[in-house]
């Protein structure tokens, strides 16, 4: 009679082979040989370097808002930002252990890094990813507005790839990442939507207004910083080394 395979060693195979391409993507996408592209990387993944787009949010917050109801959203980001971080890195992140490609022993050599940075020791499941994502989330379920919907995530996605191209995280940890970002985006909107319908303030919709109340006019200035802080984040990536 012939023998027969055992689960576990099915499982242990399958898990080893989505390891090796999940490996083979993150080298794919590792680097470059531009100086350009290296600087500009840096500058992405540098929340810094979106401080203007931070202040533009802070304004739509309160101008359409009444300051209690613009302190609750605040609040609840703060909180969401809290939860996703200490999720990623309090919890996952040490209990996994998963090496990042720039710390891992089997492909360390292999990765081109920028500057010399290597990020923390582990990097399963990607901060980067979790928090742009729930931010951009919530923020869409927020505005309910397409073109600013489309930005949010266009961004998310550009700083996520930031650090595959850096080598501090694989493909399957951003994937996961962002995964789990949406769904605390979505969860935390859901628990903003709880506390407005308890103490907000009713919303009024108009024809120059989102379906969730937010001035047209902001949304076009919001998408007009975005954009701007675009080209002020290739002006300085330019000018970094020069």
């Amino acid at each position: 009679m012939g023998t027969r395979q055992h689960p576990p060693a099915d499982l242990i195979l399958i898990m080893n082979y989505a390891l090796d391409i999940d490996r083979a993507i993150t080298l794919a996408l590792n680097g470059s040989e531009s100086l350009f592209w290296d600087n500009l990387m840096v500058c992405v993944t540098n929340t810094f370097s979106w401080s203007l787009v931070i202040v533009m949010l802070l304004y739509i917050f309160f101008h359409n808002n009444t300051l209690r109801d613009a302190f609750i959203i605040l609040l609840t980001i703060g909180l969401m930002i809290l939860v996703a971080d200490r999720l990623c890195s309090g919890l996952v992140k040490p209990w996994v252990a998963r090496w990042r490609p720039t710390q891992d022993p089997e492909i360390m050599y292999l990765v081109d890094m920028v500057e010399g940075y290597r990020g923390g020791r582990f990097g399963f499941f990607s901060g980067h990813a979790c928090n742009t994502f729930c931010m951009a989330t919530f923020l869409s379920f927020l505005f309910r507005h397409r073109a600013v919907t489309i930005t949010l995530y266009f961004w998310s996605v550009t700083t996520t790839f930031t650090r595959l191209y850096l080598g501090v995280h694989y493909f399957g940890d951003v994937t996961v990442g962002l995964l789990v970002g949406i769904l605390i985006g979505w969860a935390f909107y859901r628990l903003y939507q709880w506390l407005m319908k308890r103490v907000g303030t009713p919303r009024y919709v108009t024809d120059q207004s989102t379906p969730t109340g937010y001035r047209k006019a902001d949304m076009n200035f919001f998408l007009a910083v975005v954009f701007f802080n675009y080209i002020i984040v290739l002006l300085v990536s330019m000018c970094r080394g020069v």
